[in-house]
């Protein structure tokens, strides 16, 4: 059980290195594209159209390609008020609990944007200048976070093989 546990973190890790990868390079691609529209705009007098759409789309999907990989890695933003409840049993049943509303939470807003996404799709809803079809960016919304769902569940599998008096949230190494 262990043995499988540890192929699913390291295919997961692969996974997630992948999608980051990816916002990474819509990353760049909207630096090209904000560059372009700027010279075209104020040098040449002749903008990028559609730019505003595009660097929206662009933004959705650098945020959402980096859900996977945030819950994955468990890059969260976090607060520690009270930084003694983050080790041991006590933080290894906070950090369960936390990943599973977190998993119930994914699982609920990607339901929600794959009704969307089915709508876009029935509505043959497009983009208004570009007259991109939403369904597109909508439905890697959707897979971004069904898989952020799926990576929080694959860190919950690791956090929960591993014994809660040797754990730490932060994932240092407490001995």
């Amino acid at each position: 059980m262990f043995g499988l546990i540890k192929f699913v973190e390291r295919l997961a890790e692969n996974a997630s290195r992948f999608v980051s990868n990816l916002a990474a390079i819509i990353l760049f691609l909207l630096v090209v594209l904000t560059c372009a529209d700027v010279i075209g705009r104020y040098f040449l007098s002749m903008p990028v159209v559609g730019a505003v759409e595009l660097v929206r789309i662009c933004m959705a999907g650098i945020i959402f390609f980096s859900l996977p990989a945030m819950f994955f890695r468990n890059d969260h933003v976090t607060v520690d008020l009270i930084a003694f409840f983050a080790k041991g049993r006590v933080g290894w049943i906070i950090s369960i609990v936390m990943l599973v509303i977190s998993i119930y939470v994914a699982y609920r807003i990607g339901d929600r944007v794959f009704d969307y996404a089915v709508r876009a799709f029935e509505d043959k809803d497009t983009t208004e200048y570009l007259g991109i079809p939403r369904v597109i960016t909508v439905s890697f919304i959707t897979l971004s976070i069904y898989a952020a769902a799926v990576m929080a569940f694959i860190r919950l599998l690791v956090v929960f093989s591993s014994s809660g008096k040797d754990f730490s949230a932060d994932g240092e190494d407490i001995k």
